[in-house]
């Protein structure tokens, strides 16, 4: 799920939220591995699974609905509720309570998703093309991500990276979306503070050994630039502060947010599964989002004529490589 930099309303907070209580044993760098690996195998699963589904007339609400059955049935929990972003929209576009957007017969659907095990996060992306005219944009972002693969080890820096992105994707006649960065990730945290840019940054910031890091450029067909659909959000996340609550239904949002979904972001489909009816996640939706309850995740678009693709996986970083979680 991408990272957003630049002037836009959602800017990710990477505190996990005080309500929600960690287990507090032990994990040994093995059996971290054995659960990053876990939830890659499963993220990746449903990546290809869902990519079956994406097909001119299918309805998007129906997609995601079938993406969250199949982690919830693998015993996992989303990490974030995946992204199913058409054409211009670069990311943060899920299915919403009684959707009716459907596939188009032409262009581009970009499928982000991510699982989570034991608050463990894998986190991965691909691109599909409905009518076989984006095959080079796809293919950039596609070549863009393995080279930065590549290039990722412990002592790497992250701005020398983002320069061989962008140089890739501008190889192949397309544009970086600068202000989308893959980005570090931590248990529970799907955006950990480090970031991993789309163009060459000036900085030192290097991975270090045994992070983890979720890798996704995003190639266009325009500018490269994007802006917040102010008037499209879809994905939340409980902000990390305590605040007064006047209403039941807000208050057993807020509840399900911290405890049922590990604080991580989430849509507002999902609450129907845990007893509340449609005006009632209105009412406190409402609610929370006016006082500050709720940090807002804002549709992501480029110009309308644009055309943008994206590739993502997660890996853990190592002395001479990655180990790529995320693979078919």
């Amino acid at each position: 799920m991408a990272e957003i930099y630049g002037n836009h309303p959602a800017r990710y907070q990477v505190q996990v939220h005080p309500g929600l209580k960690l287990a507090e044993e032990e994990i040994s760098f093995e059996e971290q591995k054995k659960y990053l690996h876990e939830a890659g195998k499963l993220a990746a699963k449903v990546r290809e699974e869902v990519a079956k589904l994406v097909v001119p007339g299918a309805n998007v609400l129906d997609i995601c609905t079938a993406a969250d059955k199949l982690i919830y049935d693998a015993g996992a929990i989303p990490a974030f509720p995946i992204n199913i972003s058409i054409n211009d929209v670069a990311a943060h576009y899920t299915g919403q309570i009684q959707d009716s957007l459907i596939v188009p017969d032409k262009g581009v659907v970009k499928i982000d998703c991510g699982v989570s095990i034991n608050g463990f996060i894998a986190d991965t992306a691909k691109t599909v093309d409905l009518d076989g005219s984006y095959k080079d944009l796809i293919n950039a972002s596609k070549e863009a991500c393995e080279v930065a693969i590549k290039t990722m080890r412990a002592g790497a820096n992250l701005g020398k990276i983002g320069g061989l992105v962008a140089k890739t994707i501008r190889d192949a006649g397309f544009e970086p979306v600068r202000d989308l960065r893959g980005h570090l990730v931590e248990r529970y945290i799907v955006h950990a503070g480090k970031s991993v840019p789309s163009i060459e940054v000036d900085t030192n910031e290097q991975a270090e050994l045994h992070e983890v890091y979720a890798i996704e450029p995003f190639a266009s067909t325009g500018t490269g630039e994007i802006h917040a659909d102010l008037n499209k959000i879809n994905i939340f996340r409980a902000a990390p502060v305590r605040l007064a609550i006047r209403s039941k239904h807000a208050k057993k949002i807020r509840n399900i947010a911290v405890r049922e979904f590990g604080g991580m972001p989430f849509a507002e489909r999902w609450l129907l599964n845990h007893g509340l009816t449609i005006p009632e996640i209105k009412i406190g939706m409402m609610e929370l989002r006016r006082n500050g309850g709720m940090i807002e995740y804002h549709v992501l678009r480029g110009s309308s004529e644009d055309m943008i693709s994206q590739h993502e996986h997660t890996m853990i970083v190592l002395e001479d490589g990655v180990e790529v979680t995320t693979r078919s």
